[in-house]
């Protein structure tokens, strides 16, 4: 759906049911969330803005500022009552610090921007009471960049109220490597990805419920950022006008393994405290081995304002994580592996959300989600997005 996140995913480490109230399908959703009635359609149309300021943080030879701006289009159809189907149309609209340090190159003269293009078909198959099969493929372009992606699971309803939900994912990318410098020697890579994911969930009780689940997931080929660089820095050479802050070293490539092995355990549990309110506990434990742990704690509200009309969630976020074995703020020799990516070095971050839904009639709803991260690096980034659902 929204694709902002897969920009910062991608360097990160990195995610009821009976007598619940409305509160419950989000915790639901492709897990325990009801199929749409034969026929019926929906049409979803968002924006979201994601702004990541520098502020003189962070990597220090370089600015890290980034905007997008992402508008989304999703469309569902249910044609029988065991077969349905989505398509999702996105585009990015992004500006960095990255891109427009390029253009000082002859190579990449005028560049300043980058627009990433995408679309996913989903199709919902249920051969019976219990099963549900679903299956997706999508393609995706950016001027450096093209992927395709494939995927498919299975939900399975259990016994007592227990679904089962297992998938895997593939994709296949290929990318145009333009360096720091803005030179294409190179020309193109492959990287391959795929990933396998189990979740469990369950009513623990008439008022709290619960999932659990694991994804296991390999990558191999291109994984470097190509327009990264390190910095060797040596005190005998003058000041380099082409770093943000002038200091004295030359620029070489960013090296990183040709593959990465990562693993994912993650759960949340629910439970209602009245009527028009729930509280949630979510967590993430995650491990690659490229030397990298974190840990995900977030707590969040639940509470309904306005019967059937208006919906508000609160959300805390608490993420840590140790750095890539490669990563050093400061390099004085050449290594075979190396990195400055911030995203690959330890740091914490805390985000505060909020989010409201506005049911402004039994067939259409706004809501309004806004997020803000403070990082203890100081790359701190605002993440908002506007929705509007119609269900026709």
């Amino acid at each position: 759906m929204l694709l902002i996140p897969r920009a910062l995913a991608g360097l990160a480490p990195a995610c009821l049911a009976a007598a619940a109230p409305a509160l419950a399908q989000e915790m639901a959703q492709g897990t325990a969330e009801e199929e749409p009635e034969i026929g019926s359609r929906s049409l979803r149309v968002q924006l979201g803005t994601y702004v990541h300021d520098d502020s003189g943080d962070g990597n220090p030879f370089l600015d890290e500022d980034l905007v997008v701006i992402e508008p989304a289009v999703i469309f569902d159809h249910q044609l029988s009552e065991s077969f349905g189907y989505s398509v999702d149309f996105s585009y990015d609209f992004i500006s960095a610090a990255s891109i427009d340090r390029l253009g000082s190159f002859p190579e990449q003269s005028g560049a300043s921007r980058d627009n990433y293009i995408g679309a996913d078909v989903a199709f919902r198959h249920r051969t019976s009471e219990e099963t549900l099969f679903g299956w997706h493929v999508g393609l995706s372009h950016e001027y450096d960049y093209n992927s395709l992606r494939l995927g498919g699971d299975v939900t399975l309803d259990r016994s007592h109220g227990q679904i089962l939900n297992l998938g895997l994912n593939a994709y296949y990318d290929v990318v145009d490597i333009i360096r720091f410098d803005g030179s294409e020697d190179e020309g193109s890579d492959e990287r391959l990805s795929g990933s396998a994911t189990a979740k469990w969930y369950r009513p623990l009780s008439s008022k709290m419920h619960a999932e659990l689940g694991l994804t296991l997931a390999h990558q191999s080929g291109f994984l470097e950022t190509p327009y990264n660089a390190v910095v060797i820095e040596d005190p005998d050479l003058p000041p380099n006008p082409n770093l943000d802050n002038e200091a004295r070293g030359f620029e070489i490539t960013e090296e990183l393994p040709d593959s990465r092995s990562r693993g994912v355990l993650f759960g949340r549990a629910r439970r209602w405290i009245g009527p028009r309110t729930a509280l949630e506990l979510g967590g993430r434990l995650y491990v690659d081995d490229w030397g990298i742990e974190s840990v995900t704690v977030e707590p969040r509200l639940y509470r309904t304002l306005v019967a059937d009309e208006l919906d508000l969630r609160l959300r805390y976020r608490f993420y840590t994580q140790s750095a890539a074995d490669f990563f050093s703020e400061s390099f004085i020799e050449e290594v075979p592996l190396r990195t400055q990516d911030s995203d690959l070095a330890d740091f914490d971050s805390h985000t505060f959300g909020t989010r409201l839904t506005w049911q402004r009639s039994a067939t259409s709803s706004i809501d309004l989600d806004l997020n803000y991260t403070l990082r203890s690096d100081g790359l701190d980034h605002i993440y908002t997005l506007l929705g509007w659902s119609w269900n026709f």
